[in-house]
């Protein structure tokens, strides 16, 4: 298990090498949740990971409908919004050369297809915790990687 406590670095590596486990559903059993677990879970372990996006533009008319998943306060795990963003603001959590844009932005999640993650936008100099709305805001991604933590 993870130990995040004493800090995270947020690792770059080849996004092909991040692999995705399918959600895990639940099904009652009396007074129980059971995990009903998707077998293409099988030997893939779970991680913390992390995608990097720079701001585009905003779009001018946006006429598009739909829902789009909120950003969490927590991932599990002691990875909280609060935590992290501190940890961002503090000290360069990057393993690679990057300096910061006003209206980047970093999703931090677990590699669950549809899982939770927790959204950072870069604003006056500080990562806080928000997110862009993606029927609003072009964004493209950067990098991506592995949360690992500070031994």
């Amino acid at each position: 298990m993870c130990d995040f406590t004493k800090g995270i670095k947020l690792c770059s590596c080849e996004p092909e090498t991040i692999k995705f486990r399918e959600q895990e559903f639940y099904k009652k059993s009396g007074d129980q949740l059971i995990p009903v677990r998707n077998k293409k879970n099988d030997g893939i372990p779970l991680r913390y990971i992390w995608r990097l996006f720079r701001f585009v533009e905003a779009y001018k008319d946006c006429a598009m409908l739909g829902h789009y998943i909120m950003p969490s306060d927590s991932i599990g795990n002691g990875l909280d919004a609060e935590w992290i963003a501190l940890n961002l603001n503090c000290e360069n959590c990057f393993d690679f050369d990057y300096s910061p844009q006003e209206g980047d932005n970093l999703f931090i999640r677990q590699n669950v297809i549809l899982g939770p993650y927790i959204s950072f936008v870069f604003k006056s100099g500080q990562w806080i915790i928000d997110h862009h709305d993606p029927f609003a805001i072009a964004i493209e991604s950067v990098k991506d990687g592995i949360i690992k933590e500070i031994d």
